[in-house]
């Protein structure tokens, strides 16, 4: 059900309008009807118009604005009482001004007069009553959507908060699990990579709160841990990255959108020397694609599973855009799209 909420200045407006209008179509129809000879006569009339409809559209705002004071604003009992007195003082306010200008200017008021006044006054009085029902419910009906539209961005923000969140957790885990097999393997690599995941970390909380980077700096993010690798497995991975200049200027992704791609190509292939595992970075059009050879490994690292479906939902708030994966079974590849100025603006826009 639509909240009902009085626009009682907006109503003010349309009754000046409504009021406007009619005294200015009475004026006309009676200089079209009685010619240069019926000046006065028009301007009796349109002076009449004027006062009666004056009268009766702003006592209906004042009955509105009653009614909403009323605690019992919403039964259908007050609504009768609203209609009741809306109508009742119509009427009330059509003889006072007729019968008074009547005794005033020495004409008299008849039974006939009198019933052809109460017939105008409700005619009038249900033209003001529906005018101003249909603009309250376009009102509250505009005001709906708005809060409607705002909710469900403020619902999308904290759902791309959430999916942000989640992206530290996951990659912390698996380090924590590489971290692992390197002391195992070669203590000094171990306390380097350390050191390097350190840097890592501290730069990327950085930009937690950031829903959308430059193109550069997510690059460069993706150059950190590519070096954190590098001293895992050394020769065993290699990785090229092909973006024009003005793209990289000029370009956004989502914060955490590219290394999450890297980090799941490393962790389920097989890297070795004499096979490394190539990653490629490059620009398709308005696409990053980063892509590699597939080598799967014999026996997979755990998987939280919240990679590739968490990139796709982040892009989906953000953008509304999807995510393109490809799989032929020698290489894989994700495709996402690069966001320019505008994109961004509209997405700030929607969330704030």
């Amino acid at each position: 059900m639509i909240k009902l909420i009085y626009p009682l200045k907006k109503l003010s407006i349309l009754n000046l309008w409504f009021i406007s209008v009619c005294t200015l179509f009475i004026f006309s129809f009676m200089i079209l009807f009685w010619g240069t000879r019926g000046v006065q006569v028009a301007i009796q009339g349109a002076s009449l118009t004027l006062i009666t409809l004056s009268l009766t559209s702003f006592a209906n705002i004042l009955w509105l604005y009653l009614f909403k004071k009323s605690s019992l604003s919403n039964s259908l009992d007050n609504k009768k009482v609203y209609y009741t007195i809306s109508y009742i003082f119509s009427v009330f306010i059509f003889l006072v001004v007729i019968i008074t200008y009547n005794y005033l200017f020495k004409q008299s008021t008849n039974l006939i007069d009198i019933v052809s006044l109460v017939v105008v006054s409700i005619f009038v009085n249900t033209l003001i009553v529906i005018f101003h029902n249909y603009f309250v419910l376009q009102d509250a009906k505009v005001n709906a959507d708005m809060e409607n539209t705002q909710l469900k961005a403020a619902n999308a923000e904290a759902a791309n908060q959430l999916l942000r969140q989640q992206i530290h957790p996951h990659f912390f885990f698996n380090a924590l699990n590489i971290l692992k097999s390197l002391y195992k393997l070669d203590t000094e690599a171990a306390e380097e990579y350390l050191v390097s995941l350190s840097d890592f970390l501290r730069i990327s909380l950085s930009s937690n709160n950031i829903k959308v980077i430059p193109l550069k700096d997510e690059l460069k993010l993706c150059e950190n841990y590519l070096g954190m690798q590098k001293i895992r497995f050394g020769e065993a991975l290699i990785c090229n990255v092909t973006i024009a200049d003005v793209m990289l200027e000029n370009g956004f992704v989502p914060s955490f959108s590219i290394q999450p791609l890297l980090e799941n190509a490393i962790k389920h292939n097989e890297l070795t020397k004499a096979s490394p595992l190539h990653i490629s970075i490059e620009q398709k059009g308005d696409q990053i694609k980063v892509s590699n050879n597939i080598k799967i490994k014999a026996t997979n690292e755990i998987s939280t599973g919240i990679g590739l479906a968490n990139l796709s939902k982040r892009y989906r708030i953000l953008s509304g855009d999807e995510i393109i994966i490809e799989n032929n079974g020698a290489t894989f590849s994700v495709s996402i799209k690069i966001l320019d100025k505008e994109a961004i603006r509209e997405t700030y826009q929607m969330h704030a």
